[in-house]
């Protein structure tokens, strides 16, 4: 009798517990995209330096906006594949300055790429490409705007290359308010 009313009193703390994990999980997914895109345009800052050469983010928006890139990339001509082409540069995501064996040689500008499938569930509302000067400086903007439901993060970028991770709606304890 003790056993049985123990597993129904877990029964029932689980059944709670089950809708506030599965939002957790959502906001992570969505603070690990925007976390992510932050530590890649700070990569691309240190890189362009080393290089003493521009560098480029760019993102790229399929028309379902669940389909999704970003890349670095030595060209503005030269942004991440649009997603749904096929293209093995929006389904692979190669480490700074190693091109995957399998690119084309039109695909040697971009140093990494990011597929959308790396943040399942995550969309990507809003992006402007940023460049990224050897002497540390960048054009200011708003680097990206994903969301997951009605939860949203932005990557803004201020005219030094940094990177600043803020909440429009203010709901994250973690993330500023925008």
């Amino acid at each position: 009798m003790e056993l049985a009313i123990a597993m129904a009193v877990l029964a029932i703390l689980s059944a709670l517990a089950a809708p506030s994990m599965a939002s957790r999980m959502r906001s992570e997914r969505l603070l690990g995209a925007a976390e992510m895109l932050a530590a890649d345009i700070a990569d691309a800052r240190h890189e362009a330096a080393r290089r003493r050469r521009d560098l480029h983010v760019q993102a790229a928006v399929g028309a379902a906006g669940g389909t999704w890139c970003w890349s670095v990339a030595t060209s503005a001509a030269c942004p991440c594949a649009q997603p749904g082409t096929g293209s093995a540069n929006a389904d692979v995501a190669s480490s700074v300055g190693t091109p995957a064996a399998n690119e084309s040689p039109a695909a040697n500008c971009r140093l990494k790429t990011v597929p959308a499938r790396e943040h399942p569930g995550v969309q990507l509302l809003q992006a402007e490409p940023v460049q990224l000067g050897p002497d540390g400086q960048a054009n200011p903007a708003l680097a990206a705007a994903f969301s997951v439901g009605e939860r949203q993060l932005h990557v803004q970028v201020s005219r030094f290359g940094r990177t600043r991770l803020c909440d429009p709606q203010g709901h994250s304890t973690r993330v500023p308010r925008c």
